[in-house]
């Protein structure tokens, strides 16, 4: 009996190692270690601690073949107010298809939407901003999922340039009709 026990508790830990993913605490802030990415609004909203308007979320993206970037599904979150305004609300994030112990390079994206739904919408408008990329090591199981280590410095989200040209575009169209 002792020995079919020792095989069960064997097995299922060998059946959780090997269907494990990989975990990290997704925060911009964590005390006041490293990790510390402000992101700012075109309002400066995050500098004056007020709520969000219009709505700003994070997530994480994650590089894969040929350098590209590509949105971890479930890793969606809110920003912080008052005086941690700017830094996401911390989750443990699960990286899909990947397991605890491998490395993985990462980045910040935050963009103008409520939810994750508005992501694609926000990033073919021009609606969002990243931060660099950052390779951690994935946690997970028995291991405690690491920080984000060396995120740094502050992310504007800003309208892309094409916007703003098209909002300059049709300002000198309202001054050429009011001069006729």
């Amino acid at each position: 009996m002792k020995k079919l026990v020792i095989a069960a508790i064997a097995l299922m830990i060998s059946i959780g190692a090997t269907y494990a993913q990989g975990q990290l605490n997704f925060a911009t802030k964590v005390g006041s270690g490293t990790t510390a990415t402000n992101f700012k609004f075109t309002d400066n909203t995050a500098a004056k601690g007020g709520a969000l308007t219009p709505p700003y979320m994070a997530a994480l993206e994650i590089q894969g073949a040929g350098n590209t970037f590509s949105l971890v599904p479930g890793t969606t979150t809110g920003f912080r107010t008052g005086a941690a305004a700017g830094y996401v609300q911390p989750i443990t994030a699960t990286i899909p298809g990947h397991d605890v112990g491998s490395s993985v390079t990462l980045r910040v994206v935050g963009f103008v939407g409520g939810a994750e739904a508005d992501y694609a919408s926000a990033i073919s408008k021009g609606f969002f901003a990243v931060s660099g990329p950052v390779t951690v090591s994935l946690g997970g199981g028995p291991v405690v999922p690491p920080n984000m280590e060396g995120l740094t410095g502050t992310i504007a989200i800003v309208p892309e340039p094409s916007t703003i040209a098209f909002g300059l575009l049709g300002a000198a169209a309202l001054l050429i009709r009011r001069r006729k």
